[in-house]
């Protein structure tokens, strides 16, 4: 017995979640940004089995190997990781000029890795996670789950060699993101010269007509300062806007290189950005419109923006996971392996028809009474039945943990 009360106390750190979210109709989301959403993600890098000690690849000299490198682990070519997100191999070679960069930069397989923590099983500290759901008032509150134990991370890496820059970038698989709530527990490390974001994307060939919406961290800027943006922050003639752009110290004045939950929502009209439950950015201006990808990346090109990196140095962008609430243009544009729960179309910050609750039947939220990160709590029932998930007046959500295949144990659908 003894044995068995070892081992459920240590599951949640071992294994995948199960699919709690398949009972709610809705996902809603809390703050002066709130919103209703047909569909839910957790991606989750934070115990992935089966990685070795030694497992930052080493840096390839050649731009034309790099460009071709394979994978660095059998994780990344798991449907688990297929089926959401691309990792990207192009350049910036026919666009160095236009961009005023000052070398090659060339995205790589090989800058896309599973780190792992130097210590296995740190010890929680209830300080760290604050509760995504804010107040009016946009006071912190303490978040009910204080688990901050992990023993890898995604990790994105910029390096600067001989001849060009060596860069990561992964894109999502769906193109049809029609307003969404993004959220990721990450970190930025490593020298100047570098940027880490995570944006929205829309591309155009005239730079005045992109869509993009940014959270962008410059390693070369001051320690506690995220820019926030809706593309395009300058105008044709390359003056900058003002209205499309902050420059925001985090609550705290927390530094970037620490565990920071940064959110982004996405909602008609306006853009809005979250740092450790607080309210840093909102901007109305140039607002995107259109459905959208998800992007993350850790660059240089040695151009205004990022600065110049030093022969050698590095930079990385660490993540430990990443939830996203969202409503699509039309059906789901990702893996067909998921469930699909569209019947009609939504967008345009309407919920789509979801099989068997319609509307909004069953409530849940990310934010309000989550016990577990990446769990949804259902809010409100209007069945009468929540498949086994606790109901509003009980003031309870079942979490039932499930062993799955190595690879993709750490990698939830919910």
């Amino acid at each position: 017995m003894a044995t068995l009360t070892l081992l459920l106390t240590f599951l949640p750190f071992i294994v995948a979640q199960k699919d709690n979210g398949a009972a709610c109709s809705c996902f809603r989301t809390a703050g002066h940004s709130a919103g209703y959403f047909s569909y839910h993600r957790f991606h989750d890098f934070r115990n992935i089995p089966n990685i070795p000690k030694s497992i930052v690849p080493a840096l390839i000299p050649s731009a034309d190997n790099t460009t071709l490198a394979p994978a660095t682990s059998d994780f990344f070519e798991t449907d688990a990781w297929n089926n959401d997100w691309q990792i990207q191999n192009w350049n910036n070679s026919d666009s160095m000029a236009s961009a005023n960069a000052s070398i090659l930069m060339v995205n790589s397989l090989n800058n896309v890795y599973i780190g792992r923590s130097p210590l296995p099983l740190p010890i929680p500290d209830p300080c760290l996670f604050w509760s995504r759901s804010v107040p009016q008032t946009n006071k912190i509150v303490p978040s009910n789950d204080a688990t901050t134990a992990y023993t890898t991370y995604l990790n994105l890496r910029t390096a600067r060699l001989v001849d060009f820059q060596s860069a990561a970038e992964i894109d999502s698989t769906e193109a049809n993101f029609h307003y969404l709530s993004l959220r990721l527990l990450a970190r930025t490390v490593g020298s100047p010269g570098a940027c880490s974001g995570a944006f929205t994307y829309l591309s155009n060939d005239d730079p005045q007509k992109i869509q993009e919406a940014d959270i962008e961290i410059l390693t070369s800027g001051p320690r506690d300062k995220v820019q926030y943006t809706n593309q395009p922050s300058t105008d044709k003639h390359g003056n900058d806007v003002a209205t499309a752009t902050v420059n925001s110290t985090n609550p705290s004045a927390m530094d970037w290189s620490e565990w920071n939950s940064y959110r982004y929502d996405w909602m008609p009209g306006q853009s809005s950005w979250y740092v450790n439950g607080q309210s840093v950015a909102n901007i109305s201006f140039q607002t995107p419109k259109n459905p959208m990808s998800l992007l993350l990346n850790m660059w240089s090109d040695g151009g205004e923006w990022t600065g110049n990196m030093s022969l050698y140095d590095e930079a990385d962008f660490q993540i430990q996971w990443i939830e996203i609430v969202y409503n699509t243009s039309g059906a789901y544009g990702g893996s067909s392996s998921k469930r699909d729960l569209a019947d009609g179309v939504g967008g345009r910050g309407g919920l789509e028809k979801r099989k068997g609750h319609p509307g909004c039947a069953v409530v849940c939220s990310i934010d309000e009474e989550v016990n577990v990160t990446g769990t949804p709590a259902i809010l409100y029932n209007n069945t009468g039945s929540a498949s086994g998930l606790g109901a509003p007046s009980s003031g309870s959500l079942a979490w039932i943990p499930v062993l799955v295949a190595a690879g993709a144990a750490a990698f939830a659908w919910l």
